[in-house]
């Protein structure tokens, strides 16, 4: 925690005093770097995809997410242009609120919150069609974390449709043993960040959203079943 508010007040500071034009160099240069930093002094190592493998126009970016680790991993990639969905929930952290906006990350009302949910997909879709960045968000939401992939919320993929943003599946791999569910103790080990093939929704509407959404945790669950052959998950 430390590290991260180090590293991301100095972010935010430079973010601020230059309007915005540093943010991408505080992403790579020092956002990215303390959390591979962080990975590694608790006990792990990631594997990353190039940055050239990732996409160069927006998207929309989404992950499973069942580990405490996920947003370390995640900002490890440095991905320029990219904006994260945080959950409210998370506001608590406050090293972390610091980080993330640096970052630019947007904090989405929890679902016990429906009229504010709701608007805040309407502000940020509305956003999306002016501006050209991606978006990057946890199809799973806020969730006790267990090992599998669990059921998909309804509206990102609404906010993705709109946009008309192209999906990008983000698997992260992280072995059972070397999670922290309820316990502060997991083994070391060695993460894994993945890129699978984009989902096109260009056809998707309100009547077959569903299908879509069912299609998009398809692949998750094939990729998860891939990785865990002794324990697969049906659905």
């Amino acid at each position: 925690m430390l590290l991260t508010l180090v590293t991301g007040s100095v972010s935010l500071v430079l973010v601020i005093i230059s309007f915005g034009l540093l943010r991408n160099f505080c992403v790579w240069h020092i956002i990215r770097r303390s959390s591979r930093a962080l990975t590694w002094l608790s006990g792990f190592n990631c594997v990353y995809p190039p940055i050239e493998a990732f996409p160069k126009h927006p998207v929309f970016y989404t992950f499973n997410h069942n580990s405490y680790m996920d947003v370390f991993i995640l900002t490890g990639i440095g991905l320029p242009n990219v904006r994260f969905i945080l959950s409210e929930k998370t506001l608590g952290y406050i090293p972390i609120v610091i980080s993330a906006l640096a970052t630019g990350t947007f904090y989405i009302p929890q679902q016990k919150h429906p009229k504010r949910r709701l608007k805040f997909f309407i502000r940020l879709t509305n956003k999306l069609k002016k501006h050209k960045y991606s978006i990057a968000a946890s199809s799973e939401g806020v969730h006790p974390h267990f090992h599998g992939i669990a059921p998909f919320n309804r509206g990102v993929y609404h906010m993705a449709m709109e946009a008309k943003l192209p999906i990008v599946p983000l698997y992260i791999h992280i072995p059972k043993e070397s999670n922290m569910f309820k316990t502060d103790y997991a083994k070391k080990g060695t993460f894994k960040l993945e890129i699978l093939d984009e989902v096109d929704n260009s056809t998707w509407t309100l009547d077959n959203l569903e299908d879509g959404i069912s299609q998009a945790r398809q692949v998750f669950i094939d990729r998860f079943n891939h990785h865990n052959p002794d324990t697969p998950q049906l659905e």
